[in-house]
């Protein structure tokens, strides 16, 4: 629970934006950590044979991300439900747009289940009748509607976002730039390797897996340092609040120093 988010307070010297870069890199760098085990043991694993290669592949599981229930799907669940559970914090501020970040603390939880369980795949069944009209294979078809949906949510939250402090508007921008590149871009792109492999896995299929999920997280870590650069912490009394600029006129006023 974040403390004094709601009031400003009478000094606000003090106050100082949490650190977005260096909670960004750190983030990431645990992204990074592990996608390169995944690759380390995949490696391993091929150039191996015997028991020690299933122990390799073993490992290599725990670590693929091209998989569920494992390291990178806890990771990844987990950057989103902070998130999600960051947005709602600062939506019981009552902030200007507080509809909005409530649609935004929705999304994140349920992006968080959906990394969990997969349930974005469940868009093949009616994409697999929307790609029958298509000229070629594309491999995941639930992009075909995923896509759509994604750029409605962009849509119904960019106002919240464009009306945010620059350092967090272009965190937020960046992060789901990245997010958006793996997670359609990529995935579309592994789609098609795929289908023109007869559905068969390939080093081709599981670099690119590792490409678009390096994107999607470093994507969700980026945004979540950008929404918590919106708390202000005052290190000598050990207080933090919301950012004042996300509070409404009338809150500010009555709040500020006389």
């Amino acid at each position: 629970m974040l403390p004094d988010m709601t009031v400003p307070g009478p000094d606000s010297a003090g106050f100082s934006p949490l650190r977005l870069h260096a909670v960004a890199l750190g983030l990431i760098a645990v992204a990074v950590s592990i996608v390169l085990a995944a690759l380390v043991f995949l490696l391993a694993h091929q150039r191996t044979t015997g028991v020690l290669s299933q122990n390799l592949h073993t490992v290599f599981w725990y670590f693929d991300v091209g998989r569920e229930y494992n390291m990178a799907t806890w990771y990844n669940s987990g950057l989103w439900l902070v998130m999600g559970v960051l947005s709602a914090a600062i939506a019981l501020a009552r902030p200007v747009r507080r509809r909005a970040w409530w649609l935004l603390t929705a999304v994140a939880l349920f992006a968080s289940v959906d990394e969990y369980l997969e349930v974005h795949e469940r868009l093949d069944l009616p994409g697999n009748r929307l790609a029958e009209h298509l000229p070629v294979d594309i491999g995941f078809t639930w992009v075909l509607l995923g896509g759509p949906i994604a750029l409605v949510i962009a849509l119904l939250l960019l106002r919240l976002v464009l009306s945010l402090p620059a350092r967090a508007r272009n965190g937020i921008l960046l992060g789901g730039a990245l997010f958006l590149l793996g997670a359609l871009g990529v995935e579309s792109v592994n789609g098609m390797i795929l289908a023109r492999n007869d559905h068969v896995v390939d080093n081709a299929f599981l670099y690119g897996t590792m490409l678009e999920e390096l994107l999607e997280m470093s994507g969700v870590a980026v945004a979540f340092a950008s929404l918590l650069s919106l708390v202000e912490h005052d290190p000598a009394r050990g207080i933090l609040r919301l950012d004042p600029a996300l509070l409404p006129r009338v809150t500010r006023a009555v709040d500020a120093p006389r």
